[in-house]
């Protein structure tokens, strides 16, 4: 019975390290416009929801740090809407970190 204690314990312990590992560090920059940020899924982000709340265009940068460095993508959202930015990994045993920057920028012209 002990034994199966033990393990049960040891197994917790080691449950909040498993969880935080695939976790983002992510900085956001976002010039005091207002933008709704959502990782998805949360605990273990695959990409990132920008909604832009905003009545002027912006445009959204995400770039990396550590060993995803010079990976990059941008987008740019109209008013009321939103897009999606898949997060980039080469590494998988990296810390995984990005910066989020939206600036406010002119509408692409239309074709």
């Amino acid at each position: 019975m002990n034994k199966k204690l033990i393990l049960l314990v040891a197994a917790a312990s080691l449950l909040p390290t498993y969880a935080t590992a695939a976790m983002l560090d992510l900085k956001q920059d976002l010039g005091g416009l207002n933008i709704g940020v959502v990782m998805d899924p949360p605990y273990s982000p695959e990409a990132i929801r920008v909604t832009n709340n905003s009545t002027k265009v912006v445009a959204c940068s995400l770039s990396y740090t550590g060993a995803n460095a010079g990976m990059a993508s941008t987008v740019t959202i109209e008013p009321s809407k939103s897009d999606t930015m898949r997060i980039k990994v080469e590494d998988s045993a990296a810390p995984r970190s990005a910066n989020l920057k939206c600036t406010e920028t002119t509408a692409a012209p239309k074709k």
